[in-house]
């Protein structure tokens, strides 16, 4: 529990740094790659590893932590998260 809380804070910290709004917006979209408005863990995964690698210093998360985080946002466990579903975890 402690680590899944951890993981969500860093995920938290990560993508507040990017603002609501185009640049945000462009983010998501670049890695929707199927263009169906949400992401599968192979986009979210991408999408993050992408970000880690531009923004971060520090070591990205795993596939296993992000697996997890993106586990924790799929509510409706239908194998997708939308811009919404980030928006509300991350209040981009």
């Amino acid at each position: 529990m402690k680590k899944t809380l951890a993981l969500a804070g860093l995920l938290c910290l990560t993508l507040n740094s990017l603002q609501l709004g185009a640049q945000a917006r462009d983010w998501y979209d670049r890695w929707d790659r199927d263009h169906d408005h949400h992401w599968n863990w192979e986009e979210f995964r991408d999408a993050n590893h992408d970000w880690y690698a531009h923004h971060r210093a520090e070591k990205a998360l795993t596939d296993a932590e992000l697996r997890a985080q993106f586990d924790g946002w799929d509510t409706a466990h239908n194998g997708w998260i939308t811009r919404e579903h980030v928006a509300t975890f991350h209040h981009w």
